[in-house]
């Protein structure tokens, strides 16, 4: 059974940008596209009674709203299988329910209507942290790269060891299989003496456990690359240790401004720890300047064999 790609629409011209990307990875993954806009009823809203003539005219506006979305677009779907939906209920749950069985899920950074919000959006931001699939947040600044780019694509994936990163790689890695993209495997290390570097690092333990520090952090960082390198031997993944007191997402979000692709998992440790969503995987949400996809936490298809 093909592959499903499922893209949150509302006429916004985030929802359609963000639809333009979802198709170009539909066509890479020969991938079914599932265009879906949600409606709410007026009752949601504090209408009363329920009218149902008024019912029907939002649902008629929905799918006229989601037509014109696909023409701007795909117009008409070059070849693309499209499976388009007309769906009710409240948009971010709809979507999250719906991905159970999407291979990704593709909304923009903001939208309005029923999509409307503020900073990342408020659908978009639900969908970020409770989609079942890896979900993809198309930022308003992103160039949206066609599927047979002229040059080689590159994708940088923020490793920092755990098993959310890994399996963020993971995923990338068969991206970047298909598409013929390159990944910059990125490690942010935070040096535990770079404030006090003169007394510390003149005293041989301080400077025995900062070196135990790095190659920590090093180990990590190749055994990573090494099994995403073993799982797609096709795909290169380049390690990159950043030495970086700063905030570990800005200097991701950094690189994503030349890049095509950025990939976090849902959670993190150490440098990219976090509650829910993940500390740094909420930022760079929020922040990235290049399409963004965040693996989730917990999908069987994913893992691949245990990491234990």
């Amino acid at each position: 059974m093909a592959e499903r790609i499922l893209v949150g629409v509302d006429g916004s011209e985030g929802s359609v940008r963000a639809l333009r990307w979802a198709a170009a990875e539909a066509a890479v993954r020969e991938a079914v596209l599932e265009p879906a806009t949600v409606w709410q009823s007026p009752h949601h809203f504090g209408a009363e009674p329920v009218d149902p003539v008024a019912e029907q005219k939002v649902a008629a506006g929905a799918k006229q709203r989601l037509a014109m979305a696909v023409a701007a677009a795909v117009g008409d779907g070059h070849g693309l299988d499209l499976d388009c939906s007309v769906l009710h209920g409240d948009p971010a749950r709809t979507l999250c329910d719906r991905s159970a069985d999407a291979a990704l899920l593709v909304v923009g950074s903001r939208g309005h209507g029923g999509f409307a919000g503020q900073m990342l959006g408020s659908v978009s931001t639900k969908c970020a942290h409770h989609s079942r699939c890896p979900v993809a947040v198309v930022p308003d600044t992103a160039r949206v790269t066609a599927s047979r780019p002229e040059r080689p694509g590159r994708i940088v994936v923020g490793v920092d060891g755990s098993d959310g990163s890994r399996r963020a790689l993971r995923w990338a890695a068969g991206d970047a299989e298909l598409r013929g993209w390159s990944i910059d495997a990125v490690t942010v290390w935070h040096d535990p003496y770079n404030a006090e570097m003169g007394f510390e690092l003149r005293a041989d333990y301080f400077r025995r456990d900062r070196q135990a520090s790095l190659e920590r952090v090093e180990e990590q960082l190749a055994d990573a690359v090494a099994e995403a390198a073993a799982a797609v031997p096709t795909v290169e993944v380049v390690p990159v240790l950043i030495d970086d007191d700063g905030d570990p997402a800005e200097t991701l979000c950094g690189r994503s401004a030349d890049s095509d692709l950025l990939v976090v998992g849902s959670r993190g440790r150490d440098g990219f720890a976090g509650l829910l969503l993940g500390s740094v995987s909420s930022a760079c949400a929020r922040r990235s300047r290049c399409p963004i996809v965040i693996v989730p936490a917990a999908r069987p298809d994913l893992d691949g064999p245990t990491d234990s």
